[in-house]
């Protein structure tokens, strides 16, 4: 076959150049192994290996498909140019059934492993999950107070009343709360990268909700509501102390996080300012009613069940929300983040080095 040959195409690309364009390295990972090549004059895929970038295997397999390949192809076109002074030159296309582009797809491939989180799929499944908690806490609840006994009826009340903790519930809101620190801290770290002076409040909220995650699997607030009981004497609506300290705490969280979150884009600052509502609304104002009713009537019927069921649904759907709004931010306003995991064999590192 008869082609035009430009001169950059008889320029063979180096070995980083393949790697940053396959995705299995940073351009910043490249510069610390091209400076300690410079300092120890071993070659770049070793230095590569030896830091735990990419693996040796992956070096070889690119340079035995991909690299070597296509330089022998550009000296073999740079030979056809010197013998001829043509700018046409006869090439003889290379046989081999795997394509520089089909080697590049089955590197990525094989070295990431990509999940993509929808804002709305995640919100309807979040949804689900918090309806079914519910159902099943009504009908552990109804079982106790209305059917006779039967087998396994105090176990499903154990796993599922929502009112209970350590179950699976508990659990599940641990977890969640848990994924909004994890989002947050990622948005701070994008926000960082990005040198963006107003990342900290992300940071600062990371925290906060790891603390309410810590909060939620060992229930610390609840164990508030003695050592304040002794001190204010609470009764009727404050019959449950610790929503005084509730209260202070979302005073604090207002004065501290308000203004940054006036600054948030429309949408995102709508749906945190809901969220925020909703929650509250479950975590201090039902749990306002519920020590009212326990503290005039009784903690052991039905009707109370339904209260407590109400404030966590409540709870659980303001983290939702949340939730929608940290994926939706990321997604709108941050394009998506890719977030990369690099995992290598430290003893077969050290006996590389």
């Amino acid at each position: 076959m008869v082609r035009k040959i430009d001169a950059p195409s008889f320029q063979s690309k180096p070995l980083g150049t393949y790697l940053i364009e396959a995705e299995l390295i940073t351009p910043d990972q490249l510069n610390t192994a091209l400076k300690t090549q410079k300092l120890s004059g071993e070659q770049l895929g070793k230095i590569l290996a030896k830091h735990g970038f990419v693996k040796q295997e992956t070096i070889e397999y690119l340079m035995s498909n991909l690299v070597l390949p296509e330089r022998n192809k550009i000296l073999k076109n740079q030979s056809y140019s010197n013998n001829r002074k043509s700018n046409y030159v006869s090439v003889v296309e290379p046989k081999s059934s795997i394509k520089p582009e089909d080697t590049m797809v089955a590197l990525q491939s094989a070295h990431q492993l990509k999940v993509y989180l929808s804002a709305n799929k995640t919100f309807k499944f979040l949804l689900g999950v918090v309806l079914l908690f519910a159902l099943f806490s009504l009908v552990a609840n109804y079982n106790i107070y209305y059917l006779p006994d039967f087998f396994g009826r105090d176990i499903f009340r154990i796993l599922f009343d929502l009112n209970s903790e350590n179950n699976i519930p508990t659990l599940y809101s641990g977890v969640a709360l848990l994924f909004c620190s994890i989002l947050t801290e990622i948005i701070f770290q994008a926000q960082k990268l990005a040198k963006n002076k107003d990342s900290w409040p992300w940071r600062g909220l990371s925290i906060v909700f790891a603390g309410f995650s810590l909060d939620e699997l060992i229930g610390l607030h609840e164990r508030l509501t003695r050592p304040l009981a002794n001190i204010f004497n609470p009764s009727g609506f404050l019959y449950y102390a610790w929503v005084i300290g509730g209260a202070i705490f979302v005073l604090g969280f207002l004065l501290v996080f308000g203004r940054f979150i006036t600054t948030l884009p429309r949408k995102t600052r709508r749906l945190f300012l809901i969220a925020g509502a909703i929650y509250v609304t479950g975590a201090i104002g039902s749990e306002l009613v519920g020590g009212y009713y326990h503290y005039y009537y009784t903690q052991s019927n039905m009707v109370y069940s339904s209260i407590a069921t109400i404030e966590e649904v409540l709870e659980m759907l303001g983290v939702i929300i949340f939730i929608y709004g940290l994926l939706s931010y990321i997604n709108c306003n941050m394009k998506g983040i890719d977030i990369g995991i690099h995992l290598n064999n430290s003893k077969k590192q050290d006996q590389r080095t």
